[in-house]
């Protein structure tokens, strides 16, 4: 067992920001993460034993990345790499497996900064090889110095197309068009007042869009893919309008070549762990699908247990730094040993307001209410673990769309490795679609440990109460005999 004053689950922005804050309050620090190297998806290290040479333009934001980082040297932090956090069994216990056992991490109070994975949106031809994520593009790109293709279209919507594609673009990569679902060129206008909120993060968008137009890249607004092509690797992908009312419209359907395909669809919170604790959590479609419910104090509805960064809301890296200081604030406010701690909070809750305008200006700027389910055909598989595809999901749906629960144990949907992360928000939009009720009053299915996949080995050294066996083997479990 470890005890620490803080403990912090993910070591990236939010994670390293609330470290920081936490040890200049004097506090003691757990980190663990999953990753060998700190850093997340936005300050993404390359494995060791490679090193960053400070020279490349992935290295623009070495200076801040470095800074962070230092903290993982400080004397009251314990910094646990490699590490999956899969259960909480009480409110301030971690089980962490970390190398060829589990243990526990006993804490004061947690952060959980879990950070975000990519939001999955079917169709047809998305589990050919060739076809990669927003997010592992990214991964590739700065963790490894690697690109999925030659030739490549990005589609979807969000900010996070632009990004890549201009990462793609100087990484040397023909981007043959990125395929955006927003008409966000007939919106820039009405957004300019609360981009301006953030010169620095407004000035960071217009150097991506430079990017792209000084190499030609085609920019298609108001569209979507809608099927990538090809027999062992995608070849093609068809794109479409979306016309105002969010329908494909499949009477203009174009072809565009190429031999590899990013899509992003936007990011969901990866809140596992806060569903297993009983955190409130609240939908919210726009910041990334379900939230957990915090007080002003990023605290969740279990008290002591703090939420910051993408794994909390979808807010982008800016905003993750200032959560992680202000939510690890608050911790040392509970456990009595923050210093200047409305002085503190003033100055970080100014910057946080100040960004979250530009936040909410890229929100209305991206917003495009599209009928992905209209993108599914019958053979579309919906569950890559488990195989199920679409047809049949409609086809169980037919007997009856009760409950997603029936849905998952009738077609062992999200039975897989994943756990529901590239499946169950479409079953949530199925189900919502078919019973005509909002995803928010769908009951989901019971998380249970552990929350990410661990190794049997793993649990080999678990304490393990003994079971209450009757004394008489034909009574039932638990009952003595008198």
């Amino acid at each position: 067992m470890i005890d620490t004053d803080l403990a912090i689950i993910g070591a990236g922005a939010a994670g390293l920001a609330a470290a920081t804050e936490a040890v200049e309050h004097g506090l003691t620090v757990t980190i663990a993460d999953d990753n060998p190297r700190a850093g997340g998806q936005y300050f993404r290290q390359p494995p060791l034993p490679f090193r960053r040479n400070g020279q490349s333009w992935f290295d623009k934001e070495a200076t801040r990345a470095n800074a962070l980082f230092d903290v993982l040297g400080h004397p009251k932090v314990t910094h646990i790499p490699d590490a999956v956090v899969w259960n909480l069994p009480e409110p301030n216990v971690l089980a962490v497996a970390a190398g060829d056992r589990s243990t526990r991490v006993r804490a004061g109070a947690i952060v959980v900064a879990t950070g975000a994975h990519d939001r999955p949106v079917p169709f047809p031809g998305w589990t050919l090889p060739g076809v990669i994520t927003a997010g592992g593009a990214q991964n590739l790109l700065k963790g490894n110095r690697m690109v999925p293709g030659r030739r490549i279209v990005v589609a979807g919507n969000g900010p996070l197309l632009f990004v890549v594609g201009a990462s793609l673009v100087r990484a040397g990569v023909d981007v043959a068009a990125i395929v955006e679902a927003a008409p966000v060129n007939a919106r820039l206008t009405a957004a300019l007042p609360g981009l301006l909120a953030a010169p620095k993060l407004l000035r960071q968008a217009i150097d991506y869009r430079w990017t792209l137009l000084r190499a030609g890249v085609p920019v298609r607004t108001g569209m979507t893919a809608v099927a990538a092509h090809g027999e062992e690797n995608v070849n093609a992908v068809s794109i479409a309008p979306i016309d105002g009312e969010g329908r494909i419209d499949r009477n203009r359907i174009e072809r565009v070549d190429c031999d590899a395909l990013v899509v992003g669809f936007g990011l969901t919170p990866s809140v596992e762990l806060m569903r297993l604790i009983g955190c409130d959590l609240d939908f919210h479609p726009a910041r990334g699908g379900w939230l957990p419910r915090r007080s002003t104090g990023f605290e969740t509805s279990v008290p002591g247990v703090f939420a910051a960064g993408d794994g909390a809301a979808i807010g982008g890296v800016e905003i993750a730094l200032l959560e992680g200081r202000l939510a690890a604030l608050e911790a040392a406010v509970r456990l009595g040993r923050a210093r200047d701690a409305s002085v503190r909070r003033a100055a970080l809750t100014h910057k946080l307001a100040r960004i979250d305008r530009f936040r909410r200006a890229i929100e209305r700027l991206f917003a495009a209410p599209c009928h992905y389910l209209d993108l599914l055909a019958d053979d579309t598989v919906v569950c890559r673990c488990e195989e199920v595809t679409a047809g049949e999901l409609k086809m169980r749906g037919r007997e009856a769309w009760t409950s997603m629960v029936q849905l998952k144990s009738t077609t062992r949907l999200a039975m897989g490795r994943c756990q529901g992360r590239n499946c169950m928000a479409t079953l949530a939009s199925l189900v919502a679609q078919s019973m005509g009720e909002p995803i928010a009053k769908l009951a989901y299915p019971r998380t249970r440990p552990p929350a990410r996949p661990i190794a049997l080995g793993d649990l080999l050294h678990e304490p393990i109460a003994p079971p209450e066996l009757p004394a008489d083997p034909h009574l039932p479990r638990g009952q003595k005999v008198t």
